[in-house]
């Protein structure tokens, strides 16, 4: 039986390990969507726990009227911390009288696409070539993903809000 997963705001203490989940997740606390730079590991965040013990850690970013899900990881796939971790975030944007929610992803994670699909996201835009803008901003972008493919395109997905 799986434990219940808890969601909770990222706290001053939890600065350290949102810092080295990041750095292992990301390589960096910098993350690039849409040409710009986000410093994760200082924006407000959702920490996902069982047991008291982290399982997943969501950051975002609040702008005119728009949550971007910045990052998000579930050290557990396929155990519902990302969904409960959305699910957070879309709580927070409707708090926020946000009129969507949206999140950038590159088009070799496919995992990912399914979950953001499956999740009720729509792909609202491919930015071709885009991440080749990323990487003049953060160099250590891979030019492929651990599945093979090349990585060039950022796709964009929303939830809007307004429906």
């Amino acid at each position: 039986m799986v434990s219940r997963t808890d969601v909770r705001d990222r706290g001053p203490g939890d600065h350290a390990w949102v810092a080295e989940t990041l750095s292992s997740v990301w390589g960096t606390g910098l993350v690039v969507s849409r040409g710009r730079a986000h410093q994760a590991d200082e924006l407000p965040g959702l920490v996902a726990e069982r047991d008291e013990k982290p399982v997943g850690l969501l950051t975002y970013h609040i702008a005119s009227g728009e949550l971007e899900v910045v990052t998000i990881h579930a050290f557990e796939p396929r155990s519902g911390v990302g969904s409960v971790l959305l699910e957070a975030a879309l709580r927070r944007a409707r708090d926020e009288h946000c009129r969507r929610l949206w999140l950038v992803t590159t088009n070799d994670n496919a995992a990912a696409i399914a979950f953001y699909e499956s999740f009720g996201l729509r792909l609202v835009a491919v930015h071709r070539g885009a991440v080749a803008a990323s990487r003049r901003i953060k160099p250590e972008i891979p030019r492929v993903g651990p599945s093979g493919i090349a990585i060039e395109d950022e796709l964009e997905f929303e939830l809007d809000l307004r429906e």
